[in-house]
């Protein structure tokens, strides 16, 4: 042995720290597979109850079922007693709607909550601990009717309902008492307090095998005091503010609707007056009430009670014309027109066609009187005109005839032909008015009354005059016919002669003590002349040829002619000259009375005298017009 030598010992191996690490990575990977174990199961960890029902390793619809089926064997066991000051309500379990569909994943969401706790949450839940599930507050179901029954309960008992403002009209004033504080709790804060405090009580009735549990739940710190609340004063304002509304005629129904008085009121003087007052104290304001000035009883009173203006005219010619003449008065009869609206005559009576009742009766063609559909038609918008005139109605459209008719004045009639020429005037009164015709037969004669009714608030009236000038005298014609005797003229009696005319209409309109208010001129309406037709026999000649009125001799041998010694001397002729001139008329501006007038249907040519004549290549509908120029 050698001294002084000595041999150097290797040092220990670090298998210590590195066996440390290593065991540390496996717990590690132990806990994170543990973790995620946990993680994929569907089922409550262990030592998990819900109302103190054991749900451990139920899936959550095993939940479900295990807790609806031991409430319902518990019933109504579990109860929650709500308390305020001296008042209680008790609110029993069986009575009141649980997030029981939300258990089950509650349950298994214990423990859950995150991924590196959940390895540490079941292991300390299989070691003894446990948990209980509570739904969240926001699950159970909002609709509590025996909640809100004992919340009612509570409101009514301890005045909990604030006293908002309140307001009364009473005439001419607005009476408003303001609001007062009041006591308010909070329904949704008390919900999620009863569903944790009958939670308590379910286990507290589990745990006791069934027995009979409540808990007690203070709703103190719930209730809050409820300051009333400001008056919607915009909406106040809508609700009270009305505009001043007349009576007035339905236009549809023509029922008179009710009228209403105008209210209003100074809002920021409302305003004003609620922020000075104290709670609980009434005041008032004034409102400004405008009486309407139309009730439905004095417009009742009023409507259709004058006679603005009436006119009458003679019905002549055939019975078919008379017919004509009185289905179209009759479309007209009634009729009623509110303020502004414009009467029409085509419009009222619609065509007058044979499907209607309209029969042939004179009417015009090209100068020429022949029977169609309708003759006689414009007679009563005529008539209606001529009373018209004797109104303050404004006229809107009229037409004079081709020819001076006889049941009016020259200048007071008007044509129609229908979708082209109509009668029309404007209602430009204040006041519904309303058409009145009468067909009637006396002494064995037929007329036709037409009244427009209405109201005459200021009095005012009318009259119309004309001034007729530029007489033409009708000439006279001879037109050959073969059928006429020998030596005779043949007088056309069914193409009346007329005299051609102008007429100058004018209406006044005076005020109620007989002040001229106004001169309207209404234009000048031109008739135009109609000659004396002759037939003769083409043999004789023209009459303007004839010596002393006799035709010349004839070649034939006179044994076979007849006797021109008997020939009808043709200044025996009816001389058309003495038909009574329609200008002779008495001028019904002169009349107070249009009725009192003397009839100017009596004057001039009957029948097919007064009718218009057809456009051209238009006829069976018996409209009448005046040939175009």
């Amino acid at each position: 042995m050698m001294e002084g030598k000595h041999e150097q010992q290797k040092p220990a191996g670090r298998k210590g720290p590195v066996v440390l690490v290593v065991a540390a990575a496996v717990l590690a990977a132990a806990y994170i597979g543990l973790c995620a174990w946990v993680g994929g199961q569907d089922r409550a960890m262990p030592n998990v109850s819900v109302s103190g029902i054991d749900v451990s390793g139920l899936t959550a619809q095993e939940v479900n079922e295990t807790v609806a089926r031991a409430r319902q064997e518990l019933g109504g066991a579990a109860s929650v007693r709500l308390s305020y000051q001296s008042w209680s309500g008790v609110l029993y379990g069986d009575q009141f709607q649980t997030a029981d569909e939300d258990a089950g994943a509650a349950a298994v969401a214990v423990g859950r909550e995150h991924f590196l706790t959940q390895g540490f949450q079941y292991l300390r839940h299989l070691a003894g601990g446990g948990d209980e599930a509570v739904t969240g507050s926001g699950d159970v179901p909002q609709e509590q009717p025996e909640l809100d029954r004992v919340l009612a309960d509570l409101g009514a008992q301890m005045g909990f309902s604030a006293n908002q403002a309140s307001y009364e009209v009473k005439g001419d004033r607005l009476e408003m008492t303001k609001g007062t504080t009041g006591r308010s709790v909070d329904r949704q804060q008390v919900l999620s307090s009863a569903a944790s405090a009958m939670a308590e009580a379910y286990r507290q009735a589990v745990g006791s095998g069934g027995q009979a549990a409540e808990t007690e739940l203070d709703l103190s710190p719930m209730v809050k005091e409820m300051p009333p609340e400001a008056p919607d004063f915009g909406a106040l304002y809508q609700q009270l503010h009305t505009e001043v509304v007349d009576a007035a005629m339905d236009p549809e129904t023509y029922e008179i609707t009710e009228g209403q008085d105008g209210v209003d009121l100074d809002l920021s003087a409302l305003e004003r007056e609620y922020d000075q007052a104290g709670e609980g104290e009434t005041f008032s304001v004034p409102l400004t009430i405008t009486k309407a000035k139309e009730t439905k009883a004095t417009l009742e009173s009023k409507l259709f009670k004058d006679v603005l203006g009436q006119a009458t005219s003679k019905v002549s010619g055939t019975a078919n014309r008379k017919t004509n003449v009185k289905l179209a008065a009759a479309a007209c009869n009634g009729k009623i027109l509110l303020p502004g609206e414009v009467f029409s005559y085509n419009g009222t009576t619609g065509s007058r066609t044979a499907d209607k009742g309209y029969l042939p009766a004179p009417i015009y063609v090209g100068g020429k009187s022949q029977d169609d559909v309708g003759g006689g038609i414009c007679q009563p918008s005529s008539t209606i005109y001529y009373a018209v005139l004797h109104t303050t109605l404004e006229i809107v459209e009229r037409h004079n005839h081709t020819f001076a008719v006889g049941y009016v004045p020259d200048g007071m009639d008007a044509t129609v032909y229908y979708g082209s020429l109509d009668f029309q005037f404007k209602n430009s009164t204040d006041y519904p008015i309303k058409i009145v015709t009468e067909s009637y037969d006396k002494s064995g004669s037929r007329y036709l009354t037409v009244k427009i009714l209405g109201t005459n608030a200021d009095g005012r009236y009318a009259k119309p005059e004309r001034t007729q000038f530029d007489w033409e005298e009708p000439t006279t014609v001879y037109k050959p016919d073969s059928s006429v005797a020998r030596g005779t003229l043949v007088l056309d009696k069914e193409q009346y002669a007329y005299k051609g005319r102008k007429a100058q209409t004018f209406r006044y309109i005076y005020e109620k003590d007989g002040t001229l208010v106004e001169k309207q001129n209404l234009g000048v309406s031109k008739y135009k002349m109609r000659p004396h037709t002759y037939y003769y026999n083409p043999e004789d000649g023209d009459p303007s040829t004839w010596t002393d009125g006799q035709p010349p001799k004839s070649t034939v041998d006179p044994g076979t002619t007849t006797d021109p010694g008997t020939t009808v001397d043709p200044g025996t002729t009816v001389d058309p000259g003495t038909a009574t001139d329609p200008g002779a008329t008495t001028d019904p501006g002169t009349a107070t009375d249009p009725g009192a007038a003397t009839d100017p249907g009596q004057t001039g040519g009957s029948g097919p005298a007064g009718e218009g004549g057809h456009l051209p290549g238009q006829s069976g509908s018996g409209e009448e017009t005046p040939e175009q120029p």
